[in-house]
């Protein structure tokens, strides 16, 4: 096999390995288990795509004190009740 052939095998398995990776740290998962998951089989990183996290996590992810859902860091109120939070 030449240069070629490894380069287009790393890339088929590493991409879809190192997404998984990296949506699996940012949803609170464990990134080893899902980027091995998902390098093989890359429907895994689709499945992480549309999970939502369980938890907050700090950067990523919060959890609404009234309803306790989880919604993106970065959205200033509730998606799900409308509470509004201050920044913390």
């Amino acid at each position: 096999m030449g240069f070629s052939e490894y380069l287009f095998i790393a890339l088929f398995f590493g991409l879809p390995g190192l997404a998984g990776a990296w949506l699996a740290r940012s949803r609170g998962r464990n990134p080893l288990l899902w980027g091995l998951l998902s390098a093989p089989f890359p429907f895994f990183v689709f499945m992480l795509w549309l999970q939502k996290p369980d938890r907050e996590i700090k950067g990523h992810f919060r959890q609404c004190r009234q309803c306790s859902g989880v919604y993106p860091w970065k959205l200033t109120h509730c998606r799900y009740c409308g509470q509004q939070h201050a920044e913390t």
